[in-house]
């Protein structure tokens, strides 16, 4: 189990790690019906969504990690099972969710890009609330820091790996940094902006966020030449958000423009 348990039902352990995911689910949902009532949705339709991407979140969040950490699975493949005991990655989550999303939206017949900035939103808030809880369980810990650190409890990861010395809260400040994002995608509601800015907007800045966070991360994943993972993967996230915004910004355009010489 990761993190502390708070409460027991029944035999079932309720941990901080875990009362952390559920609460971020529930505030995303809860945000984004908002913002499918503002945009005259049915807000019922979150519920069927946030379904899948919950589903495909963790399942990607596993595989990625599984992918970038396989020598410790290599001896034991059926401990990839044993999600419980830890071993997930937000990018990875994040990609599973927008994979869900591309084929929800597909199936119901509903604009991609306009679907997007709807959840982009509670998605951001989602992993705003769920860094709380990994800080809570001594999850995704940071660098030894002496000026400026938290010293965790015995039975997390980050006393398992560190002990009883001060840590960069590297989860929080990526926290506080996802909520200045949402309330930046929030303030664009009302701009005069291509469908799909937003959501990617909000990949792009977390994105920003996330490669320089990850220089006070003590438990990075390691791709080819010893690179972190997460940094790679912002790099490239970056540069195809803004890439799609410079193409679909040129495509409604050049549709406008088409349809006026008509």
């Amino acid at each position: 189990m990761i993190g502390f348990e708070l409460f027991n039902i029944f035999g079932l352990s309720i941990s901080t790690h875990g009362a952390g995911i559920a609460l971020a689910a529930l505030l995303a949902i809860l945000l984004t019906r908002r913002q499918a009532k503002l945009r005259g949705v049915d807000p019922d339709i979150v519920y069927d969504f946030a379904t899948y991407a919950l589903i495909a979140g963790v399942i990607g969040a596993r595989i990625w990690y599984v992918m970038f950490s396989w020598k410790n699975y290599a001896g034991d493949p059926l401990s990839i099972l044993r999600i419980w005991e830890g071993g997930v990655a937000l990018q990875g989550g994040l990609l599973g969710g927008i994979i869900a999303g591309v084929w929800f939206t597909k199936k119901r017949k509903i604009p991609v890009w306009s679907f997007a900035d709807m959840i982009a939103p509670g998605l951001i808030l989602a992993m705003a609330v769920g860094r709380i809880g990994d800080f809570m369980a001594g999850d995704d810990f940071g660098i030894v820091w002496e000026r400026f650190g938290v010293v965790y409890k015995p039975g997390t990861m980050a006393y398992e790996n560190n002990g009883p010395v001060p840590l960069f809260p590297t989860a929080l400040f990526e926290a506080a940094a996802d909520l200045i994002i949402m309330g930046a995608v929030l303030s664009l509601r009302k701009r005069n902006l291509i469908d799909g800015f937003r959501f990617l907007f909000m990949l792009a800045t977390y994105s920003v966020a996330r490669f320089f966070l990850e220089f006070t991360r003590g438990d990075s994943l390691y791709t080819f030449f010893n690179l972190r993972t997460a940094q790679v993967t912002s790099v490239l996230t970056i540069l195809i958000a803004v890439s799609l915004m410079i193409y679909r910004k040129k495509s409604v355009h050049r549709n406008d423009r088409l349809k006026g010489e008509v």
